[in-house]
């Protein structure tokens, strides 16, 4: 749908072209997403499809006083976007045991994808006063909120942070050069000191967001670039902190709710990060060395698991050496310094779950059919039972009903189920078996008995106390 040329300012025929190329390369790549022909972040594929539907739209810089204007066919076009977006937001939890949990992302960015678009159809009018909001500028908000939900749901969130943080500063100034506004000066009226108070207050809870281990994780994601994406992190962030006091001369709404919206999320992590346990059970140690959580604690900054019921406090360990989880150049499951360790009980108990023929996937492999993939369930008393997840093929010892003592060797560490690494999936539920689509499941938080550090976060290390024979101590 192309939007008629503004009266007294024609079109050029190349914008035209542009802008439906833009509109083509929107609908190609939605359905290529969506269909799963590119395998990519959530985030990113709802930030690449923002930008397109907004390219093919006209810049609301042409005509300023043009903007989107409360109207029913809007009203329609709003609710249709809430509905769509309430799903998004809520993630594959809503999702889960309702439609196979293979075709959850694809429902999940087909909604993400209808709300992107949905915003090119509100209506504009030329208005008496320059618009609050023009269409673009919509589409983008819309496109922001989006991508942020889907960041937060696909366990993505510090991905969304860094690319954020690196871009943000340079659609800064590529906006003031092009709108002629980059003279440095203090934001002079109050509506733009309202706004750079609002936007460094959102910066500064960004910046606090990147202090808890958020950033270890990038150990697994691209070995030995961690120091580099935290430089990028903190350095973006400056940079806009500086850019802030050079405003452009309209306050944006827009920017200033999403803003808002953004630190309240940000700060509800932060005290979720920082809280201590509620109802947590205390295990022993699965193993007898040291070893390290990538994913741990009780918010989406630390926790990939977090926004999923059935694996909420789910810990991920891995083996860390300078910064690397694996030796060589990480392309053969060998190489890394966890497969194959043993894996011992946490504490006395029975085991309720085996599976054991599952095979070790390539380093990368990723599946959602069989998530856990090899796995067994320890039932240790109380109601609470213990999911040992991505277990090497064949190596589970014990069988459904056998009795096992702590610090008995139950398996070895492989890379079966949905896993891109090999690592330790651990968790404590309520349920004597694991299926990812079993609504019932409800997980604990886990502390660690003679360890090292007892409530373990992202970042930190599962080790025994120096002295402290491994299977010692207690579990309440």
């Amino acid at each position: 749908m192309t939007q008629a040329p503004t009266a007294g300012r024609p079109a050029h025929a190349g914008s035209v072209v542009a802008r439906r190329l833009a509109g083509a390369l929107a609908a190609t790549w939605f359905a290529a997403t969506v269909l799963g022909v590119l395998d990519l972040p959530a985030v990113a594929v709802v930030v690449v499809l923002g930008v397109l539907v907004m390219l093919s739209d006209e810049p609301d810089t042409r005509d300023p006083r043009r903007g989107v204007v409360a109207s029913r066919r809007n009203a329609v076009l709003a609710g249709g976007a809430t509905a769509a977006f309430v799903p998004v937001a809520v993630g594959a939890d809503l999702l889960v045991g309702r439609v196979p949990l293979e075709i959850a992302p694809l429902v999940l960015g087909a909604l993400a994808g209808v709300c992107v678009a949905l915003p090119r159809l509100a209506q504009t009018r030329e208005l008496a006063a320059p618009a609050v909001v023009g269409r673009r500028e919509l589409i983008l908000g819309v496109t922001a909120l989006v991508a942020g939900a889907r960041a937060y749901q696909a366990g993505e969130t510090v991905i969304a942070m860094v690319a954020f943080a690196v871009v943000l500063p340079v659609v800064m100034v590529v906006r003031r050069v092009r709108r002629g506004e980059g003279r440095p000066r203090w934001p002079a009226h109050r509506a733009h000191r309202i706004q750079a108070a609002n936007l460094w207050f959102f910066l500064a809870v960004l910046a606090a967001a990147g202090l808890p281990g958020t950033f270890v994780v990038w150990g697994s994601y691209l070995p030995g670039a961690g120091p580099v994406v935290a430089t990028a992190f903190w350095v973006g962030l400056a940079l806009a902190a500086v850019l802030v006091a050079v405003p452009v001369r309209r306050v944006s709404v827009t920017a200033n709710l999403l803003a808002l919206l953004a630190s309240a999320v940000l700060v509800a992590q932060l005290v979720g990060t920082l809280s201590g346990p509620r109802d947590a059970v205390t295990i022993g140690l699965p193993h007898a060395g040291a070893w390290t959580a990538i994913s741990a604690g009780r918010s989406a900054l630390v926790n990939n698991h977090w926004t999923l019921t059935v694996q909420r406090d789910a810990i991920d360990v891995v083996g860390i050496t300078d910064g690397r989880t694996h030796d060589g150049d990480g392309t053969r499951l060998e190489d890394f310094l966890i497969f194959g360790q043993p894996v011992l009980a946490v504490a006395d108990g029975r085991i309720t779950e085996v599976v054991d023929g599952l095979p070790d996937l390539p380093v990368g492999g990723y599946t959602r059919r069989d998530m856990a993939g090899n796995h067994l369930v320890l039932d240790v008393g109380g109601g609470h039972h213990v999911l040992y997840g991505h277990l090497k093929q064949g190596s589970v010892r014990p069988g459904v009903g056998e009795q096992v003592r702590r610090g008995q060797v139950l398996a070895q560490v492989g890379d079966s189920g949905n896993s891109g690494e090999p690592h330790l999936h651990l968790q404590v539920q309520n349920r004597p078996t694991f299926d990812v689509e079993d609504r019932t499941i409800r997980t604990h938080p886990i502390l660690f008995a003679d360890a090292v550090d007892a409530d373990v976060r992202r970042g930190e290390m599962l080790a025994p106390l120096v002295g402290v024979p491994h299977g010692g101590g207690s579990r309440r």
